[in-house]
């Protein structure tokens, strides 16, 4: 009988180590939950100033005439890109 008391106490403390470490576990879960969304709106953040530095970047080419004919392809296919992107915000203004 006093082994099996022991057995049962053995399990008890494991079960709460156990529980306690599942506690920490979420805490820092939701730690790195967070700093992942704040890592992401940077990221977002980073990517649209980049957009909008190659667009400036563009204009300026296209203002003093230094395209290539390959800057022209690219330069073409963003802009077919913009287009497409801006036809599926109307679609979507139209539902």
């Amino acid at each position: 009988m006093e082994q099996l008391d022991n057995q049962l106490k053995s399990i008890q403390h494991k079960l709460q180590l156990i529980l306690k470490q599942n506690q920490l576990l979420l805490r820092q879960n939701n730690t790195l939950q967070k700093e992942n969304e704040v890592l992401k709106a940077s990221i977002n953040e980073k990517e649209d100033t980049l957009q909008k530095l190659q667009q400036q970047i563009d204009i300026c080419k296209l203002s003093s005439n230094e395209l290539g004919d390959e800057e022209k392809k690219e330069l073409r296919k963003r802009i077919d890109i913009y287009l497409a992107e801006i036809e599926k915000c109307l679609v979507i203004l139209n539902e």
